[in-house]
């Protein structure tokens, strides 16, 4: 078996561009096995390499090539042998160039390496200036036996079967900004008719658990000045699941950053409460009182309004909310902005126990009084537990970047 394995993978160097298309073929067959994987992990990762550089070649022997990374790249010792500068700029200007039928592969494959820290640190500007602080009421809140939310990201990808085309040379690439234009414009395939580009979500998602790309997602693009995250917000509601997934994660990821609340509460063209809230508000009507002060496109919804479907993530919404109630401004904020009763709607209609549990958190953080917060009294938690929630100035110590972080997975 060895010796016939190591035959097959000579010919992915053979000068005949048919015999080459053959190899990559077979090649690319059994990286759908775990049972191979070691064979591709051998010498360096040398098959894994010579993979990488059939994407210049016949567009038949790129696209299969691509398609076995995709099926390799969710292994960190391969993660790593991927992690090459032309490789990764090639992949970011396949993806963007228009009519480009091996874009979406490209993104499955970008968004697995994105989850590699070198790779990410790549993809990131290193000279993202630091957020305007806080003002003096937005210290954190520290509590052991407050359950917080975790960063998250969307699972690695699957190769799909898409036409073929040639490969393109390099152009000038603002790479993170210009993925963000053709994630944008490339809804409904209006971009590129073969590619709908929402894998791309997942590497936003990825970049935003470090704390150079939570920020880079708060400021403004250099293409048309708008916020990055407003561009990624608009799709909370998308009909495609990994779209919307890895959106609500870039969300969720980048309200980590304390420092960036005020942007994510305050900002008028960012506007993300209602983002936040639609997806988990129905058709229910709210009295005049509760109306007042709630963002004007959570009122009056029609009666077709559905909730978002997916367990997993109107649970990431919630602890996005949870994470924007850390700071004292940021609660005040969502009270005045009539969270509470769209949360109290939810809960009536929720079956879900861990929805139902996040919905119990944010209440308890909603609801409490904040002398009760400051105070020596503990509050009494959801289901009977007392969770010990006190003030604490906010230190200097600069906060997890993203390298050692919690990932979990939105299945």
């Amino acid at each position: 078996m060895e010796e016939q394995l190591n035959e097959l993978f000579s010919f992915l160097k053979d000068q005949r561009v048919d015999v080459r298309n053959l190899a990559v073929k077979n090649v690319s067959g059994l990286t759908a096995s775990p049972e191979f994987l070691p064979y591709f992990k051998r010498n360096g990762c040398a098959v894994v390499k010579d993979l990488m550089e059939c994407r210049k070649g016949d567009p038949l022997t790129a696209h299969d090539a691509l398609a076995a990374l995709v099926n390799l790249s969710s292994d960190p010792v391969i993660q790593s042998a991927m992690d090459d500068e032309d490789f990764i700029y090639d992949l970011i200007v396949m993806i963007v160039l228009p009519r480009n039928v091996l874009s979406d592969l490209c993104c499955m494959l970008l968004n697995n390496l994105s989850e590699c820290g070198p790779i990410l640190r790549r993809l990131i500007p290193h000279d993202t200036p630091a957020l305007a602080s806080p003002t003096s009421d937005s210290t954190p809140l520290s509590d052991s036996n407050l359950s917080h939310p975790t960063p998250s990201t969307i699972p690695p990808a699957n190769p799909s079967n898409p036409p073929i085309t040639t490969t393109p040379s390099k152009v000038r690439t603002h790479q993170l900004d210009n993925l963000l234009e053709v994630f944008c414009r490339g809804v409904d395939k209006k971009y590129n008719p073969e590619a709908s580009y929402h894998f791309l979500a997942g590497v936003f998602a990825n970049a935003a658990t470090t704390r150079q790309g939570a920020r880079f997602m708060l400021e403004t693009s250099q293409v048309d000045g708008v916020v990055r995250l407003a561009k990624v917000a608009v799709f909370l509601e998308h009909p495609d699941r990994i779209r919307r997934a890895g959106a609500i994660a870039t969300v969720k990821n980048t309200a980590f950053d304390v420092e960036g609340h005020k942007i994510l509460l305050e900002d008028p063209e960012l506007n993300l409460l209602p983002y936040l809230l639609l997806p988990l508000s129905g058709p229910e009507d709210y009295e005049d009182e509760e109306m007042e002060g709630m963002p004007d496109e959570l009122q009056l919804l029609e009666d077709d309004k559905r909730r978002e479907p997916d367990p997993k993530l109107r649970t990431a919404l919630l602890e996005t909310l949870l994470l924007l109630t850390t700071t004292r401004s940021g609660r005040d904020i969502l009270r005045a902005k009539k969270v509470y009763p769209v949360i109290r709607k939810l809960h009536l209609q929720e079956q879900d126990e861990n929805v139902n549990d996040a919905i119990e958190r944010l209440v308890n953080m909603l609801m409490r009084d904040e002398q009760s917060l400051m105070g020596n009294t503990p509050p009494t938690g959801g289901r009977g537990k007392d969770l010990a929630i006190v003030e604490v100035e906010d230190s200097d110590s600069d906060p997890d970047d993203g390298a050692d972080l919690h990932i979990e997975e939105l299945l």
